[in-house]
């Protein structure tokens, strides 16, 4: 196996909400141990690094959603906010950090005034309940970490609600269509039960007699600095970690 030299690993933004986590015996943060949590996400990215195995590529319904509805996403939330924003896909690295932000506001993604990152939730249920959530932690390391990559000095958590794509909605109807079948119902695309079902679909699924000011859902996220220098400062923690439980793999 060629070398590995563990101080060029970047760490991911998505990454730093495990990163930062701390163990839940205070003697064991006495002594300067890393969290469960900590050490799990590391191994993560140690399988990337070493086996180039990466189970974030493992896609749900919801992530595909997400992805195939970015670009619409973007365009409704800049008509409600007033601006444009610009879609990103470059992947952003530093010393110390690596992400792909979704968009942002200003002259480039080298030099922006914002960046956000988009949720694009999968049904009207789960928009509606992050109405009443707060960001999290992990979400605050993530945009920081966009923050420091960009230059950005602010941004949101944009949670949105679009319509199914409209592939993905064909294939619900495929499976609902599979379904009635395999239940010994009479159905063809036709018949007025299957068609009746899919009407069903549409309520779940389609939203656009829903005002589009009624499916963005804005959460602020202050650039916090002190919080920036502390995931940095854990830097040379995380790398040394990872070299000592290589060595310890490899029994050298």
């Amino acid at each position: 196996m060629e070398a590995i030299d563990w101080n060029k690993v970047l760490f991911r933004a998505s990454s730093w909400g495990n990163l930062m986590a701390e163990p839940k015996e205070k003697a064991a943060k006495d002594r300067g141990e890393l969290g469960l949590s900590c050490q799990k996400e590391l191994l993560k990215i140690y399988r990337k690094v070493v086996y180039d195995w990466d189970e974030d590529d493992i896609t749900t319904p919801a992530m595909e959603k997400g992805t195939l509805g970015q670009t619409e996403s973007i365009t409704m939330y800049s008509k409600v906010a007033g601006q444009l924003f610009i879609e990103n896909n470059e992947h952003l690295t530093n010393g110390d950090f690596c992400g792909t932000p979704d968009l942002y506001l200003g002259k480039s993604i080298h030099e922006a005034d914002m960046v956000d990152d988009m949720k694009n939730s999968y049904l009207l249920s789960n928009f509606i309940d992050k109405t009443v959530e707060t960001v999290t932690p992990a979400q605050k390391c993530q945009l920081n970490c966009y923050y420091d990559l960009s230059g950005a000095s602010g941004g949101n958590i944009v949670h949105t609600l679009i319509s199914l794509p409209d592939e993905m909605f064909q294939k619900e109807c495929q499976k609902l269509l599979w379904r009635m079948a395999n239940n010994g119902e009479i159905a063809t695309e036709y018949s007025p039960l299957y068609l009746e079902a899919v009407e069903g679909l549409k309520k779940k699924f389609i939203y656009e007699h829903i005002p589009i000011e009624e499916r963005v859902f804005i959460q602020p996220v202050p650039k916090d600095e002190e919080l920036i220098e502390k995931m940095k400062a854990k830097v040379p923690i995380l790398r040394n970690w990872l070299e000592n439980y290589h060595n310890k793999r490899m029994n050298k």
